[in-house]
């Protein structure tokens, strides 16, 4: 989980491709394997599988890491039609 946050800040304070990959990681990584700190079941698709509160921080924390990527993406383009 604080792999998560970490991760998580970096990427929404000074965006770069490794913050971006970094986050992705730690949140899929997290979506694998939070079982331990699962919550509240939200949504539940059978008995064994559903959503959870927990799995909300890796669907956010993957959303930071999309942002981060396109930032990222953007600044290079921006920065090359300039030259």
């Amino acid at each position: 989980m604080n792999l998560l946050f970490v991760t998580s800040a970096v990427c929404l304070l000074k965006p770069s491709t490794g913050s971006a990959v970094a986050t992705g990681v730690a949140a899929v990584a997290w979506l694998l394997f939070n079982g331990p700190l699962e919550g509240q079941v939200l949504w539940s698709l059978n008995l064994q599988h559903g959503l959870t509160v927990s799995d909300l921080l890796g669907f956010v924390a993957f959303g930071i890491a999309v942002r981060g990527w396109i930032r990222v993406r953007s600044r290079r383009e921006s920065n090359n039609s300039v030259d």
